[in-house]
């Protein structure tokens, strides 16, 4: 039976014709825009040729400053790390999936795909970060944090884990910054936290789909409590509803709440975004049995949560999109976009659910959904290690130790996007050797800006791509001594060492501890992760090799 309150959101799709303002770079700009960013540019062989700036409404909030971020050059490196991993990504492993041919797919090698993007993105989101801090001069210098990131889950059935990241604990800024991390720090130096999920739909970014995007935060906040890395039940909407208790409201008295916020009597002018999964069918039919209407996609429920409530945002029925209701996913997203929504105006409460029971195999919809807070015995050890027995739900400022502090988001868009429709994907042009990405942005004062960049490379478009490739791309065919003899050349030169370092911890993360600019390795660690494939034989080979031949790095073994 068809339900038109149930829809894809590529078949009707959002338009946006709310406030918009464009500046366009006048030629001055662009050049002075080069010289802040010359390091960046000269790593991959860019150069910025063309730049208009999109304002995305008019409101801006009274609670923040920008804070550390009223630093330019700081704040436009976080929209160039965002950038240029979209970039990367764009050029290397969009639609990679689409080469492959049939009798050749599998999901092992869709997995590896996808590992492959997101090892991408990460390398050049990180090089980005640490080009930038090391580059601030003397009085203006930071030391930014990873504090949440997405990807270590293993999720059943799909992925094993562990993907390539920016890691909890990975640290940017200068060496005697990072050597001195948690020590006592220069009062000029200024601490900030990230959250990051290097690809936002990575299954889409090999599939060629749209919405796919890099995504990160930076903030002068410090955090409260490292979020769990497993799925997060959430309730959000672009209007500051009342906090309430999820575990004593039912999915329509939830909807109330965010309808009183809104200043809507008639809960059928509401819509609620979910992605499609059979977790989420029975909340979707009584949200549809009350008049809501519940938009879906197949992948991605971080962008729409940062957009809920735009003015001018409205799909074809009117309604604008307005509110996740009961929408479960990943624990990264919801920080990442509940952060800049916040900022916004918004308001969002998570809760941590069961991962283990929403993915256990042959149970009804109704039955995932009633056993979606039975947690493991691991799962409430993680639980109770973020401390959050005591409190079953959360908003930000659990997370946060001030959530309008300075900061910024940014998001990179790898392919066309179907939330923000004038947010086009990544494109390029060989006979001009020149690329186009854009970025939405969203800072502490609630500012939205749509980047729209147009990059030259200089030495030409298959340089630039070299330039951006992961070292591990050098490695994939190599074993024995051609292996030590490559990673042994790459350790020799300052630069490619650089690069090889940003690498190794965003590949080995599961694996390592880090203590302020060293690490120790996981011999045991790598095994378990080999075994359960979210690493190859080639793995245990490098981690040795390095090991051996960067012995600086290290502080000791568990050999």
């Amino acid at each position: 039976m068809a339900n038109d309150l149930r829809f894809n959101i590529g078949d009707k799709r959002l338009a946006y014709n709310g406030a918009k303002e464009v500046r366009k770079y006048a030629p001055n700009n662009v050049v002075a825009y080069n010289e802040r960013h010359h390091s960046l540019m000269e790593k991959y062989s860019l150069k910025l040729v063309d730049n208009s700036v999109t304002t995305i409404g008019s409101e801006i909030n009274n609670k923040s400053n920008l804070g550390a971020l009223r630093n330019r050059q700081l704040r436009e490196s976080i929209h160039l790390s965002a950038a240029l991993s979209a970039v990367a990504v764009g050029l290397t492993g969009f639609g990679s999936w689409k080469n492959i041919p049939k009798e050749s797919q599998s999901k092992d090698l869709k997995n590896e795909l996808k590992r492959a993007n997101d090892r991408t993105a990460a390398q050049v989101m990180a090089e980005v970060l640490q080009t930038a801090t090391e580059s601030l001069p003397v009085g203006e210098e930071v030391v930014i944090e990873s504090t949440i990131t997405e990807g270590v889950r293993v999720k059943p059935g799909k992925e094993a884990g562990g993907n390539p990241t920016i890691a909890v604990g990975a640290l940017f800024g200068k060496k005697e910054h990072r050597a001195t991390y948690g020590l006592r720090m220069p009062e000029s130096v200024t601490l900030l936290s990230m959250g990051n999920d290097v690809v936002e739909g990575t299954g889409k970014s090999v599939e060629g789909l749209h919405s796919s995007m890099t995504a990160l935060f930076v903030t002068e906040s410090g955090v409260k409590r490292h979020l769990p890395d497993i799925y997060v039940q959430r309730w959000m909407a672009g209007a500051n509803f009342e906090e309430f208790n999820p575990r004593e409201a039912s999915t329509i008295e939830a909807a109330q709440v965010i309808a009183a916020a809104y200043g809507v009597s008639n809960l059928s002018e509401l819509s609620s975004y979910f992605l499609d999964r059979e977790r989420h069918y029975l909340a979707m039919d009584r949200l549809n049995e009350a008049g809501i209407s519940t938009p879906f996609d197949k992948d991605g429920d971080l962008f729409p949560g940062i957009l809920l409530g735009l003015e001018g945002l409205k799909f074809p029925d009117g309604r604008g999109l307005s509110s996740m209701i009961g929408e479960i996913g990943g624990s990264a997203e919801w920080a990442v976009g509940v952060l800049p929504l916040i900022w916004r105006g918004g308001q969002a409460i998570g809760m941590l659910t069961s991962q283990s029971a929403l993915t256990t195999p042959g149970l009804t919809p109704e039955k995932i959904w009633s056993e979606r807070f039975h947690y493991t015995e691991d799962e409430f050890i993680q639980i109770q290690d973020g401390r959050f027995e005591q409190k079953p739900y959360f908003t930000i400022k659990d997370i946060m130790e001030d959530p309008f502090a300075g900061g910024v988001a940014a998001f990179g868009a790898i392919s066309d996007n179907y939330f923000m429709p004038d947010m086009k994907g990544v494109s390029f042009d060989r006979n001009t050797n020149q690329v186009t990405v854009n970025t939405f942005t969203v800072n502490s004062l609630g500012l939205m800006e749509l980047w729209t960049m147009t990059f030259a490379c200089v030495d030409g478009i298959d340089n630039t791509i070299a330039r951006m490739r992961s070292p591990k791309d050098l490695l994939a065919e190599l074993r024995g001594k051609p292996l030590l003899d490559k990673i042994s050349d790459l350790l020799a030169d300052q630069n490619a060492r650089k690069r090889f370092r940003i690498f190794f911890n965003n590949e080995y993360y599961p694996a390592l501890i880090p203590i302020r600019d060293k690490m120790v390795l996981l011999h045991r660690t790598i095994e378990g992760l080999i075994q359960r494939k979210a690493l190859g034989e080639i793995d245990r080979e490098i981690t040795s090799i390095v090991e051996a031949a960067a012995p600086e790095w290290f502080i000791s073994s568990d050999r």
